[in-house]
């Protein structure tokens, strides 16, 4: 079993982390950013102001006042856009907040930041007289608004891999949309001879060229230096220039650390403004100086991204190529296990192949074998084949008094007959049952084939891909990821025992992944505990090696229902955690229902599917749900749930009134309750597992 208890949140960590759930941070970023504009719009601050109303997390107050603070600043060069700016915000903060929790949170931010957006500009353009052109620049402006609220959303949920330098090409894209809202904003800022916005931008250059090298720094360098101001004059094509090549040449020198990123870019820059713009030199430098000198305090992260990697060796090449053989090899034995259940059931016999049999074993000594299958052909060929039909509706009802009386008189021996047919049908259903069991077994074969061939594909894929430089072992990730989850766990036994047959696991089987497992084996005490132990460790080995949650859980059952002819069942309740944003997958296989409470109410999930471990395929119910920081997920067994012989949900109304501060003190309060409630009689064992998502201070 993984390394779950070191899962445990010290609280605190990393207080100076820049994030925006501080103070400084949001109304800084949002104070640039409303400031922003695009062909004299400023769509930037309604969207971010919309984006954080939606996301609600500690800091939204302070970046919303950054863009209140922001806004205000345009009084003085535009008092109606300020204004109108103002009023959008007011009427989005009255239902926004409202779509948190939302499955469709972002589709329907878009579409209200774009309609209340354009009804507000149009309302405040046309104040005087409507015109046709003043309707499509709302129009505009709306759509605008919308779409980078949703762009918005997007980058505030994966903070936290921007500052890691870990991000998805979405996730950069998004953000790099926030900062060239922020270049916008810093236009025209300075303090003496320093330029803000030249500042910020060379500071991101030689980021992105630490990280991601030549091709990527070179094409930040062009976007960050053209779209701020989205201006076709001289000037501004010279900047997106200067500062395209200025990222090509120092993310040429990427290997050589931030001493040769900062005297590349120095040295570059300082060309460039010498024959160009000579007239700003000194600026220049001196706020490249300082971008350069923030770049050089800002801590180091390793990518997982290499945008000029090596290719792969021979070697590799070579065992990537017998690596995917394995794989398709795996795939024809799944093809052809498939077949041969197919064929399999093609071969049942029918009635006429069972009736030579009968013939062969009763008519083949009789005196009238040549009057009976010769001139009475057809008549004794429909007797027999009504006598099977009979013995295989009646079973064993049959018997010679209750057949009809032309049968007795056409047959002398109708009562060998029978006996023949009872007994050719009864050797049939015990063939019968062996060759479904054989099917059974087949197609179990061929899915778990199928699996063992995805598995081997996905390390072909890894293997040419090359994505990570540092293999990080499980036990290793959940180590590093008690700084964000905060776990607990209680249990209790049922009386007169010792051992608990229900278990629970924490397993980070995945860089983005965490899978928090309880299961119940069947009945109580040493036998149950062994069989959900045993579940959880296969489970465990399964998802490790890189099966797919559901495909382990297949595998699962398959091994339980082959291992032994005794019933051997489990129960499964899982809940995987992406680590880089809200999503939760909820999996319940024979499970009791699991919790999610929110500040505002407690939701219940349950769904019905048998046990892993009673047929040979098993329903694998998938609940898709949201886990936002301070919300606690509850995941219990029957033990807990099942406390009151009613069967009311005793444990939602309880969560209800609940207000812990951390997983461990919500889940000993659970396990104080059901114990008070049982009268401390406790009929079955009981496990509850805690999961809280901290925020990053």
């Amino acid at each position: 079993m993984a390394e779950w208890a070191t899962l445990k949140t010290k609280q605190g960590l990393r207080k100076e982390k820049l994030t925006l759930e501080g103070h400084f941070w949001p109304f800084l970023l949002g104070l640039l950013i409303a400031r922003g504009s695009i062909l004299g719009l400023y769509p930037f601050g309604i969207a971010f102001g919309a984006a954080l109303m939606l996301h609600g997390r500690k800091g939204t107050m302070m970046g919303l006042l950054g863009v209140t603070a922001g806004v205000s600043s345009l009084f003085l060069k535009d008092l109606a856009s300020g204004l109108q700016i103002l009023l959008t915000l007011l009427i989005l903060s009255l239902f926004v907040p409202r779509l948190r929790g939302n499955k469709r949170e972002s589709l329907y931010l878009g579409i209200s930041t774009a309609l209340v957006t354009g009804c507000v500009a149009l309302a405040v353009l046309s104040f005087g007289q409507f015109e046709v052109s003043l309707g499509m620049k709302a129009a505009v402006l709306g759509i605008l608004n919308g779409g980078l609220a949703v762009v918005f959303r997007f980058a505030l949920r994966y903070q936290d891999a921007v500052w890691r330098g870990n991000f998805t090409r979405e996730q950069g894209m998004a953000w790099l949309l926030i900062l060239i809202g922020v270049l916008s904003g810093l236009h025209g800022v300075m303090f003496k001879e320093i330029n803000f916005s030249v500042v910020v931008l060379s500071f991101f250059i030689l980021f992105i060229a630490q990280r991601f090298g030549a091709g990527a720094a070179a094409g930040v360098g062009a976007m960050l230096g053209f779209l701020p101001q989205l201006e076709f004059n001289p000037q501004n094509l010279m900047a997106a220039g200067i500062y395209g090549l200025a990222g090509f040449g120092t993310g040429a020198f990427q290997k050589l650390g931030k001493l040769g990123l900062g005297v590349a870019f120095m040295s570059i820059t300082l060309m460039f403004t010498v024959y160009l713009q000579p007239e700003v030199l000194y600026s220049q430098l001196l706020s490249s100086g300082i971008g350069l000198l923030l770049f050089s305090l800002f801590p180091s992260t390793t990518s997982q991204h290499d945008f000029l990697k090596d290719k792969p060796m021979p070697e590799v090449e070579s065992t990537v190529t017998k690596v995917k053989t394995v794989a398709e090899i795996f795939d024809q034995i799944a093809y052809s296990a498939q077949a041969a259940e197919a064929e399999v059931g093609k071969s049942k016999p029918e009635i006429p192949e069972l009736m030579n049999v009968l013939v062969e074993r009763v008519c083949k000594n009789c005196p009238t074998l040549d009057t009976c299958w010769t001139r009475e052909f057809y008549r004794t060929y429909h007797l027999l084949f009504n006598l099977f039909e009979w013995v295989e509706r009646e079973e064993e009802k049959v018997n010679v008094q209750n057949l009809p009386v032309e049968w007795k008189r056409h047959c002398g021996k109708l009562k060998e007959m029978l006996l023949g047919v009872q007994f050719i049908m009864e050797h049939e259903k015990s063939i019968e049952s062996w060759r479904s069991r054989l099917t059974a077994n087949q197609e179990a074969l061929a899915r778990q084939f199928q699996s063992v061939s995805q598995v081997i594909g996905h390390l072909a894929k890894e293997l040419n891909a090359r994505h990570n430089v540092e293999q990080v072992k499980p036990a290793s990730l959940a180590r590093r990821r008690k700084q964000f989850l905060d776990v607990g766990v209680a249990s209790f036994t049922k009386k007169g025992n010792s051992i608990s047959g229900d278990n629970y696991a924490s397993l980070a089987f995945a860089p983005t992944q965490h899978a928090f497992i309880v299961s119940d084996g069947m009945g109580v005490g040493e036998g149950a505990a062994k069989m959900s132990s045993t579940a959880l460790n296969l489970l465990e080995q399964l998802l490790t090696t890189g099966f797919e949650p559901e495909s382990a859980i297949q595998a699962l059952n398959s091994i339980l229902v082959l291992r032994s002819p005794e019933e051997s069942f489990v129960t499964l309740d899982i809940g995987i955690l992406d680590c880089e944003s809200d999503d939760l997958k909820l999996i319940k296989v024979g499970a009791c229902p699991s919790y999610i409470v929110r500040e505002d109410k407690v939701h219940m999930f349950q769904s019905s599917s048998l046990p892993v471990g009673i047929l040979n395929h098993v329903e694998i119910p998938v609940i898709e749900e949201k886990l936002r920081p301070d919300e606690y997920l509850v995941l219990v067994t029957d033990g807990i749930q099942d406390i009151l012989k009613d069967g009311k949900d005793w444990l939602k109304k309880f969560l209800d009134r609940q207000h812990p501060q951390t997983a461990q003190e919500l889940a000993e309060a659970i396990v104080q309750e059901a114990r008070a409630m049982s009268g401390n009689d406790l009929a079955d064992d009981g496990i509850v597992l805690v999961v809280k998502k901290n925020i990053f201070h």
